[in-house]
């Protein structure tokens, strides 16, 4: 696998992971919205555990991106030998 494909794959893989932690965050809220007409004290606890688990895929997210960061710095500086 050349250092192009590698560069792609992270990249791609990043923009995956992004989109995911965009999707959960819209996810949660919508099912915050749905359950605060139900109970407030349920609505509470699903609040909760929206905001938990956004909280990480955020943190998710910002992982793969420092590591596609460092990947194509890593690539860039391959390059520049050449």
């Amino acid at each position: 696998m050349t250092s192009a494909d590698s560069f792609e794959s992270t990249v791609i893989n990043a923009g995956e992971t992004i989109g995911a932690t965009a999707g959960k965050v819209v996810a949660s809220a919508k099912r915050t919205a749905s359950t605060i007409s139900d109970a407030k004290s349920e609505a509470r606890r699903i609040v909760k555990q929206g905001k938990r688990e956004a909280r990480s895929a955020v943190k998710s997210a910002k992982k793969v991106a420092t590591s596609a960061k460092k990947s194509i710095k890593r690539v860039a500086k391959k390059l520049k030998r050449r």
